[in-house]
């Protein structure tokens, strides 16, 4: 249970918008009947894309404190959850840890080399100590020759965000946890960008198919997959490798009209077994609890502080600017800035892309696992 007593610091007014907006949370939780938390049941496990987690390199954070209360209400629901998106800092991290509580722990790959179109990224897993269990073994994946990605060019290489993947074993379950942030590139379909988009999701998922095979642990591959639309190439580069996608009728994206965002098992026999196998919606729509439209006026005079604040750093960063690159820079924010603060309309468009650098442009999905299998084996134990 996330840790709330700093709330007791923070102003009174502030503090109750925080608490209103977490109860609005906790209220949605109860009325999707997401599954509550089980000592030795079943594992409740999922996949998250925390926008720009969290630096302001968009320039339209930092996120601010109740932001973090927010998401950590959001990760307190599952046991297990891989996330994508933290950047360089890790202090935005430590911080969220602090709010959650001891119970839970971390573990997370090094950040990307932006030249590879990483963008200087981590992958990871948040999990709850006292239901997960870290056995010792993880790494990133690195492709061998055979499967590097060449697009439809001569050039090979290898993920512009490398694959990680951890051990972890919950009661009976043990099971290899892999997470991706798969290349966007292009819309384009013909495109050798969104070609290496593709092969990027055959690389991964036929490696892991590869290694499944030889494992007696169950290999689940999740992540932002950046998949437009169920049956597309990328949808269907998991199902051809072995791979049983979970099924949701919902996109992840914030408007729910992409399935960026995806869950998949290559498990071993009679070892998966989901609570709530028919279940069809399986994203958690966080907007219609915090950063609602109708939330904008509370919003609106911490933005112009922000913005006006921006502007300042801004036109002393054109001042000093010793290079057209850096002066290019500065005045592009300084438009857009200048632009954003003119009339309350534009102010409500620069709202609706700022409260996805405060929670998110890509909602949660899960799933709940059965972890008991003790039955199971003791029948096994009668006839062997």
């Amino acid at each position: 249970m996330p840790y709330y007593a700093p709330l007791k610091r923070i102003e009174i007014t502030t503090r109750n918008r925080i608490i209103d907006g977490l109860q609005r949370l906790r209220t949605q939780f109860r009325n999707l009947n997401f599954p509550n938390k089980k000592a030795s049941e079943s594992l409740i496990l999922g996949t998250w894309n925390i926008r720009n987690f969290d630096d302001d390199r968009f320039n339209y954070g930092p996120r601010l404190d109740e932001s973090y209360y927010y998401i950590a209400e959001i990760i307190s629901k599952f046991d297990v959850i891989a996330i994508q998106e933290v950047c360089t800092d890790l202090w935005p991290l430590k911080k969220l840890m602090r709010i959650l509580g001891g119970s839970y722990d971390y573990i997370l790959t090094d950040t990307t080399h932006s030249s590879l179109g990483g963008n200087q990224e981590r992958l990871g897993f948040i999990y709850d100590k006292s239901k997960v269990r870290f056995t010792g073994v993880a790494g990133e994946i690195v492709l061998p020759e055979r499967l590097l990605i060449s697009e439809v060019t001569n050039k090979k290489r290898q993920f512009s965000r490398t694959p990680f993947g951890v051990e972890f074993q919950s009661g009976w379950f043990k099971f290899t946890f892999s997470t991706v942030h798969i290349y966007f590139g292009s819309n384009g379909v013909t495109t050798t960008k969104y070609k290496r988009r593709v092969q990027e999701i055959n690389a991964v998922a036929n490696y892991l198919s590869k290694e499944a095979k030889n494992s007696d642990s169950n290999h689940i591959l999740v992540g932002d997959f950046n998949i437009k639309e169920p049956r597309s190439e990328g949808y269907n580069a998991l199902e051809k490798n072995g791979f049983s996608v979970v099924k949701n009728i919902k996109g992840s994206n914030r408007d729910q009209t992409k399935f960026y965002d995806q869950i998949s098992f290559r498990s071993r026999k009679n070892e998966l077994q989901f609570l709530e196998p028919e279940r069809d919606d399986r994203v958690i729509q966080f907007f219609d609890s915090i950063f609602r439209e109708e939330d904008f006026e509370t919003y609106k005079p911490i933005m112009k502080k922000r913005i006006e604040d921006k502007l300042v750093k801004a036109e002393n960063d054109l001042a000093e600017a010793t290079s057209q690159r850096k002066k290019k820079k500065a005045e592009g924010q300084i438009k857009s800035l200048t632009k954003a603060k003119s009339t309350n309309e534009s102010l409500k468009e620069y709202y609706d892309e700022w409260k996805t650098f405060q929670a998110s442009d890509h909602l949660p999905l899960w799933v709940e696992i059965k972890i008991d299998f003790s039955n199971n084996y003791l029948e096994y134990l009668k006839t062997h």
